[in-house]
């Protein structure tokens, strides 16, 4: 597989791209506008405080080995596998990211999750806008054929920079317009621009186990007394999340090109 690709985007995946493009500028001026919302202090009181072999809140702390495991996994196959070897550089790079920022979501959420607070939240969020922010940047950098890692890193910095801004500022809107707008365009982009690689309908289960996920971090408490206290809804979410990233990574190892979208 030619890892040299010369590409033509016809006039309405262009403007297609563009009207997504005045979306994110949107959500960006949106959450820089918006009323201030400052870290509610209840989440960090999480259902299942239970401790094991020494480690105190162990559910939601061992559960991060889930993330350590496909970080590693993932970054083995950028780095190695022959489908993924053949795709643009920009792309690769993106989805590398994404993998090494779920290694380095593992040790934040671990930290974070030993003794929650707003100190350490800020070790649990840092790493994960090096997993959504580049997702996003790969899956517009295969639909659009970039070829430059400028895109890559003004979005990775942008969901760095929401981070910090609530770190500094204590406004947490601007990450959770990140987060919430990263979901949004990421869907959006598989809705409205076509994809030169097979695979991509394991995007669906992604989307599907974060909203999931997302559910089941909002009803931690009821999930802990329906499972009669042996799991948790955020041990779940974290399960749930590290399976969603599962799904990409057997999208990347098993994808091939839709050699016919190229000329």
């Amino acid at each position: 597989m030619s890892s040299h690709f010369v590409a033509t985007l016809d006039s309405r995946v262009l403007g297609r791209a563009y009207a997504l493009a005045v979306l994110g500028g949107a959500l960006l001026i949106l959450a820089l506008v918006l009323p201030s919302f400052a870290q509610p202090q209840s989440y960090h009181d999480f259902a299942d405080a239970r401790g094991w072999l020494g480690i105190p809140n162990a559910g939601n702390v061992v559960s991060n080995i889930m993330f350590l495991a496909v970080g590693l996994v993932g970054l083995a196959a950028i780095m190695h596998g022959p489908a993924v070897r053949g795709m643009p550089r920009a792309a690769r790079h993106a989805y590398g990211l994404m993998f090494l920022g779920l290694v380095f979501t593992a040790f934040g959420s671990a930290y974070y999750h030993c003794a929650p607070s707003d100190a350490r939240l800020v070790w649990d969020r840092l790493p994960m806008t090096l997993v959504f922010m580049p997702l996003l940047a790969a899956t517009f950098a295969e639909r659009l054929y970039w070829h430059s890692d400028l895109p890559l890193l003004v979005l990775t910095l942008l969901g760095i920079g929401s981070v910090a801004y609530w770190k500094y500022n204590g406004n947490l809107m601007p990450y959770l317009m990140a987060q919430g707008g990263t979901v949004l365009l990421i869907l959006l982009a598989i809705v409205l621009l076509p994809t030169p690689w097979t695979e991509r309908r394991m995007l669906w289960p992604v989307l599907g186990c974060y909203a999931v996920a997302f559910v089941s971090e909002k009803i931690d408490v009821r999930i802990f007394h329906w499972t009669s206290e042996t799991l948790s809804g955020h041990t779940i979410k974290h399960l749930l999340a590290a399976a969603a990233f599962s799904f990409i990574l057997r999208m990347l190892q098993q994808q091939q090109l839709k050699t016919d979208q190229y000329r």
